[in-house]
């Protein structure tokens, strides 16, 4: 069975990072031959892919070489869309809420228009894996059960040793000696991870401190807002890191206060690194974990921000081993890979 996964590059982005996981936990399989094609010229080197990687010949694609195509992104379902009539299976991935998605990225008007381009997309495909029962809920007032599937992302422990002298160490360092506790963050900064929240939580409780791993759109403003609220001096803007989930061990307390979310891969990095997470209460982030196992709050309520706080302070610790035991028994990468081939093979 020869599968061709196509996504739009080669980077240190969550739905890489699971297509990575998926090529090397299944790249072992005999009756399986996987190969990643990426759109983008730029290449990030760090990304450690077992399997054959080239950039993708979008003129002259042999699709006759493959009995599945697999996409992940925009642009990859575009391409399988564009040439659906020579591709004997396409398999999508959907990884996000796709109008709340582009409301929160561009604008209401944006999402409207190419998120119905995109459903119109996604028809033309044999099957529709969604990450989540809570996307597959979503989506089945456009699509029939028997196209759409549910696996959830899968990850491996991954973390490098960091010099003590690292800058985002030494800035929690600080953070701590002025008895503060630290909360910290890692990801693409949009809207929609609702990290203007934290800086308001800030300028209430002076015991706080915000360390933002990550870049994005909505970078600027947050910088203005902690500026305007007078708490640049207890937030660390550390911008991108390529191994970001290597600094999660040094936070108090992981915060993930998205208003809206396709799977959140931070989330269950976190949690493999046995940081007591807390995060905003909604569907999906309580569909992967239990109020045993990671503290909830109420999105856009500081007083149930800061109660979670509190809460996760007491009893972080013991919920983040129970945490960690539901990402053993759900969330890896070789039980994600399972999955995937289980539907490699109904294809």
């Amino acid at each position: 069975m020869r599968v061709a996964i196509i996504i739009s590059r080669i980077d240190n982005l969550g739905p890489v990072k699971v297509i990575s996981n998926l090529a090397n936990s299944i790249c072992d399989q005999k009756e399986v031959r996987i190969s990643v094609y990426y759109i983008d010229k730029k290449v990030n080197d760090t990304i450690n892919i077992k399997v054959p990687v080239e950039k993708l010949n979008r003129r002259n694609f042999r699709f006759s070489d493959f009995d599945i195509i697999h996409t992940s992104g925009i642009r990859p379902d575009l391409f399988a869309f564009l040439h659906r009539k020579k591709i004997k299976y396409h398999i999508t991935t959907i990884h996000n809420y796709v109008f709340e998605d582009l409301a929160y990225t561009y604008n209401k008007s944006i999402s409207w228009v190419f998120g119905f381009i995109w459903l119109t997309i996604w028809r033309h495909s044999d099957r529709l894996v969604c990450v989540s029962h809570s996307l597959k809920t979503y989506y089945s007032r456009w699509f029939s059960n028997e196209k759409l599937a549910v696996i959830h992302n899968g990850i491996e422990e991954d973390a490098e040793t960091i010099s003590d002298n690292d800058d985002v160490i030494l800035s929690i360092q600080k953070f701590r000696s002025e008895g503060l506790t630290v909360l910290g963050f890692a990801g693409i900064i949009t809207r929609r991870k609702g990290l203007d929240q934290i800086i308001r939580l800030l300028s209430l409780s002076t015991d706080l401190a915000f360390v933002i791993l990550g870049d994005g759109k909505e970078m600027a403003n947050l910088m203005s807002q902690a500026k305007t609220s007078d708490v640049t001096g207890r937030c660390s803007f550390c911008g991108f890191k390529e191994n970001a989930v290597s600094y999660f061990k040094y936070f108090d307390l992981f915060v993930m206060p998205s208003r809206s979310e396709g799977f959140g891969l931070a989330l269950i990095e976190a949690v493999q690194q046995n940081i007591p997470v807390i995060c905003s209460d909604i569907d999906f982030f309580k569909e992967l974990f239990t109020v045993e196992e990671v503290t909830f709050f109420k999105s856009d309520n500081l007083q149930s921000v800061s109660q979670s706080i509190t809460t996760a302070k007491v009893t972080g610790k013991l919920k983040s081993v129970s945490a960690y035991a539901r990402y053993m028994n759900n969330y890896k990468s070789d039980l994600m890979a399972k999955s995937y081939y289980e539907i490699y093979r109904s294809a």
